[in-house]
């Protein structure tokens, strides 16, 4: 038996049609070639360090100084321990090392001890320095019209992460869930909200979105399901943007649509392929949360209410400076 070798000319796979994939609204054309995804991760701990030192030094700090007593420790070199804890994934004692060996490139007067990180990480000022810091970061990014994708996820000390976790535990265990709109194809958490785990997206839309930057002009919603009611849709039209969520599996079509949902629906079952090419990307915010937990850690170290939040807000500040050093943005 002899095999048969069938050669196909190269024209065939030139194509001259369309350019993308609308079931995953991928665009071909910002792939990353190979040589560049291999420098930017040969390169990955070096650029998020410098974004770290570059960010850290140009944040002013409002810091009492004490006339007496003991020097305390510049915030300015805790914010490097809290961000570099999380670069590595380390515990407070693993980031006392990691400052010793990294007390020249940052310049810190004085590596804080394991109980001084502790300490200061349960605090509630901490809990305002880290918005600002946040703040910070994402005031600095050109103005721009951007597509933002609204989800929510959840962190705690367990084994299990919040999508292994039945829905109707969640509820009834202590996790420290995240509202967050983050910003379609870069993945930039754009303004975030943290609650108990029993509060419902919903709530938390409105205030989510009262958080976007002022440098950010919103073009489009993008959202699920869990924020089809009429509230987050207005919200949404308050900020100018097209509401695009998640139906209902009965919505239907209105002969004279009245409500943001009835135009809503009737857009999606007029013009279905262009509704679906549109709503998958709402994928990028279950996608950051993806790369957070997988960078940083899905699980918390800390056990008090304030330190579990600060360490969120410390995941989420160094997630936003890994993707900024990764982007070229320094």
């Amino acid at each position: 038996m002899v095999a048969t070798e069938l050669i196909m000319p190269a024209e065939v796979f030139k194509f001259a049609g369309q350019a993308k994939v609308d079931t995953y609204g991928i665009d071909l054309r910002t792939m990353i070639d190979d040589e560049d995804y291999d420098g930017l991760m040969v390169n990955r701990y070096r650029l998020s360090l410098e974004a770290i030192r570059k960010y850290a030094d140009e944040f002013s700090f409002w810091q009492r100084q004490r006339s007496t007593g003991r020097p305390p420790v510049r915030e300015r070199d805790l914010l490097v321990a809290f961000l570099v804890r999380q670069l590595f994934d380390a515990t407070f004692r693993e980031t006392e090392g990691l400052l010793v060996l990294l007390a020249e490139y940052f310049e810190l007067d004085r590596v804080p001890d394991y109980s001084v990180l502790c300490r200061k990480n349960a605090s509630r000022r901490w809990l305002i320095v880290w918005k600002r810091f946040f703040s910070f970061v994402l005031e600095r990014l050109p103005r721009r019209t951007v597509v933002a994708a609204t989800d929510a996820s959840g962190f705690s000390g367990r084994k299990r992460s919040w999508r292994e976790t039945d829905y109707g535990i969640k509820a009834t265990e202590n996790w420290v869930k995240l509202h967050a709109v983050i910003e379609v194809d870069s993945f930039l958490v754009l303004s975030y909200v943290l609650t108990d785990s029993n509060v419902h997206e919903s709530r938390m839309f409105g205030e989510a979105w009262e958080g976007l930057p002022s440098n950010v002009e919103v073009r489009r919603s993008l959202a699920d399901s869990a924020y089809n009611g009429e509230a987050c849709l207005v919200a949404a039209r308050q900020h100018e943007a097209t509401p695009i969520h998640g139906l209902k599996k009965n919505a239907r079509c209105f002969s004279r649509p009245e409500t943001l949902y009835q135009k809503m629906s009737n857009f999606a079952r007029h013009w279905p392929n262009r509704s679906a090419s549109l709503y998958a990307k709402r994928n990028c915010a279950e996608t950051a949360f993806s790369m957070i937990q997988r960078l940083f850690g899905y699980r918390l170290r800390c056990r008090s209410r304030n330190s579990r939040k600060n360490e969120v807000q410390a995941k989420i500040s160094m997630f936003n400076l890994f993707l900024l050093a990764r982007g070229g943005f320094l």
